[in-house]
């Protein structure tokens, strides 16, 4: 996966694209009822999440493209807490990390705060 993609999405048409190129076959089963708008809770609320709904420089484009540099190989994170549970009687570990922006090549990981117009 690329580490293009900070808060906002796209990274799944990207991987459908890696899985393509790969000469996989992605298929939906007949027998599942849900879709896009039942299948995941999308939290994008203006207020709560605005870096969801920024887009700044050049990120737009960038994200277009097929990212054949970036990926798990050279990610940068700091773990903050791992949790061990158990669902479904299987063990899990959930690990809570903070991914590190590298303004150098991803600087939409960090969008500027828009400007306050202030009002007369």
């Amino acid at each position: 996966m690329s580490n293009n993609y900070w808060g906002w999405g796209l990274e799944d048409d990207e991987f459908y694209v890696r899985l393509r190129d790969a000469g996989l076959k992605v298929r939906r089963p007949d027998n599942i009822s849900t879709g896009p708008e039942n299948t995941f809770k999308h939290i994008h609320d203006k207020t709560y999440r605005k870096r969801d709904m920024r887009k700044c420089y050049n990120q737009r484009e960038v994200t277009r493209r097929r990212d054949r540099v970036t990926g798990i190989h050279d990610v940068k994170y700091n773990i903050h807490s791992t949790h061990n549970v158990t669902i479904d009687s299987l063990p899990v570990t959930v690990i809570n990390v903070e991914l590190i922006c590298n303004k150098t090549a991803t600087p939409w990981c960090q969008c500027p705060e828009p400007a306050k117009v202030k009002k007369p």
